[in-house]
This record gives C-alpha cells, structure tokens and sequence, in this order.
C-alpha cells in the first residue's frame, strides 16, 4: 500500500494509542481536514493495542501521510512520544491525544504561533479563551491541584498557565542533543525542562470530552506524574531549594525558642510580650539564610532590593504565621483532629504558602532559569 509520507515535511504530529481503534478514522479525517493547506506527517504509535489500532491506522495510509510505530516492549504514553520524535522529519514537532479530546481544528493555531516566533506553542486550557468541557467542580480543582507543584517546583513552568497539556508544538530544535527520558504522560514538563525554549506562547482551546472508547488515564500514570515531576524538580533544583527551605525554617524554631527564653528567663519580659520579638528576630534569621542560601541565586544588588526582600519576606511570614493559627483552629476545633495533628496539617500548609508565596514574590524572577 502506497504511502503519502512528504519527505520534508513542515510539521511532524505524533499520536501515541493503546486501544483507540473507534476513534482513529475520525480522527484522521479531522486532523487532515484541518492540515490539507499544509505539510505534514502523522506518526501513530502504538502500544501493540489488542483492538486493532495500528492494523487500522496502517490501512489508512493510502490515503492519509501516515506512518505507524508498533511498539511490542516498552509501555508508556510519554516514551511512545518520544519514539515518535526520533523517527519525526519535520521542523516543527507535535504531540495530539488519539481520544479526540484535543481538537484537530487546533492545530493551525498552535502552528501559526510557532511560525510567528515561539519555540513553543500549547494548546492551554487555563488562558482566557479556553476552556473544558463537561468537568465536573471536583475534576477541575484535581487538575489544577495536580500543575500547582509543577508551576511551584519548576522554574521552567512557573509562569505557563497549563504545563499539563497534552496537546502542543515546538521546533525542532529546542530539544537538539537532549535526551528525553519522561515517566509517565506528560511529556509537555519533559521538553520544558529539558530543552532549550525560550520563548513559549499558550493558545486557547477547549477541552472535550471523550466520546469514545475508555480512558487510559490510570491510578499507577498519576503516580508515574509524580515520579517524574520529583526526578525534574531535584535535576532542576527545586526540590533542592525546598529542602534549603525547611532546614531555615526549622532552624528558625530554634532561634525563636532561644530568644523568647532568654526574654523571659534573662530580662523578665512578660511570657505574652516575649513572644513578639523572639518571632520577629526569628524571622529576620531565617530571611537571612534564605537569602544568602536558598535564593543566593536570585539575589539583586542593591541595598534597596534588599530591604524590599525583606519586607516582603516579613509580610509573608506574618500572613503565614496567620495561615497556621487559623488551620490549626479549623482542624482541631471544626474538623475534630488531634491537637498534634492539627499542628503538624498546620505548620505543613503554612510551610507551602511561605514557600510559594517567597517563590513567587520576594525572590521572583522574571525569566526562565534554573531553579
């Protein structure tokens, strides 16, 4: 059977499956109806799907430029795309879901915006203009749950509104000599981290819901996200910052304890009063450390930056300190938890919102880089 694979082609779309047979004729004609004005080729990789997807997706060859990967081995929705960038000879690289939950008629957009400059291009749910489609409350708030430590441990998602999708472009070029090695299915975090975009543009689109056939989106793939987000956070270093983190913090328990001892027992401050300046040196330590430490990195010159670092840091302290009392008293008065575990829930929240917060603001920074 004669295929219709253009030898230079512009772009290079992969599509990886596993038992999505049903959907893999509309989806061609869809994905072709939006391309027809364009160069490209379509990479379907298959997980030796027991239904007979690659069989069907080889039969529509004649017809469509497509080329069929069957792999008998290796298992995996984000290495089946990365096996798909490896035999890919387009210019511009893409990735679309086989379940027609990501519209074809995309493509052209996300295509446009890479020919307009960007390394990359997502199709993003989460910018205005875009969307999702059926999700119930519940569903919304685990998918945004599940990019917050993304955006939080990444430096290279932090300020990309859907570092989940599954559905984008790129050139080529940003991912030249690296290595891709992801676990799990979102290989968008992989070609962030790892490659070397600069510029990075998300296109509003819709997401459906699938029509057909059963989602392959298991429990063991949401711990494979995890695994893979862990392994990018510590080679990027945010794990790394956030362990700096913790150390400064608990060390900043010791120096408040020591201080308000020494008020109390040294000066005879009242027990009530002492509180207030133990807390406050407390945190000037720990800001200290954090900026000759963990954000040594992100530091400014200047004395003027500097004060304004730690003024913000002391709000954010403060706020925080806020943060643990009231869930503290939520979950020990409300929800009816041991006073140890109400501290421990606590001390973890306001420990994430400090984190965050200095991330994000006292340290912020403007452009992609390490963590």
């Amino acid at each position: 059977m004669k295929s219709l694979s253009t030898s230079n082609p512009e772009l290079s779309l992969i599509v990886p499956t596993y038992n999505e047979r049903e959907n893999i004729i509309p989806l061609m004609e869809q994905i072709h109806k939006s391309l027809s004005a364009y160069s490209y080729e379509l990479i379907v990789v298959d997980d030796n799907s027991p239904d007979g997807t690659s069989e069907l997706a080889k039969s529509l060859s004649s017809k469509y430029p497509i080329s069929v990967i069957v792999r008998t081995i290796e298992r995996g929705l984000a290495s089946a795309v990365v096996a798909g960038f490896n035999q890919a000879r387009g210019e511009v690289l893409g990735v679309i879901d086989a379940d027609l939950q990501h519209p074809p008629e995309f493509i052209p957009a996300l295509l446009k915006a890479v020919r307009d400059g960007a390394d990359v291009a997502i199709a993003s749910r989460y910018v205005p203009g875009g969307g999702i489609e059926g999700w119930t409350l519940k569903r919304k708030i685990i998918s945004k749950g599940a990019k917050l430590p993304a955006n939080l441990l990444l430096s290279s998602a932090r300020k990309i509104k859907d570092p989940l999708s599954g559905f984008f472009l790129f050139k080529k070029k940003v991912i030249d000599g690296v290595v891709l090695s992801p676990t799990g299915y979102k290989i968008l975090l992989e070609v962030l981290v790892r490659g070397n975009a600069t510029h990075v543009v998300e296109v509003p689109y819709i997401f459906k819901e699938r029509e057909r056939g059963k989602s392959n989106l298991t429990a063991k793939e949401q711990i494979n996200y995890l695994k893979h987000l862990y392994r990018l956070a510590w080679d990027e270093g945010g794990i790394k910052r956030f362990l700096k983190f913790c150390v400064v913090g608990a060390s900043g328990s010791g120096v408040n304890l020591g201080f308000l001892a020494l008020f109390v027992e040294v000066a005879g401050v009242n027990k009530i009063v002492a509180q207030i300046p133990s807390y406050e040196i407390s945190i000037l330590t720990n800001f200290a450390f954090n900026e000759f430490w963990t954000f040594s990195d992100r530091r400014t010159p200047g004395p003027r930056s500097f004060l304004i670092r730690a003024l913000k840091f002391n709000l954010v302290s403060l706020v925080g300190w806020g943060i643990n009392l009231a869930v503290y008293v939520l979950a020990l008065k409300v929800a009816g938890i041991n006073y140890i575990v109400s501290q421990v829930i606590a001390i973890a929240v306001a420990m994430l919102w400090n984190f965050s917060s200095n991330v994000f603001w006292t340290w912020r920074i403007e452009a992609k880089g390490g963590d």
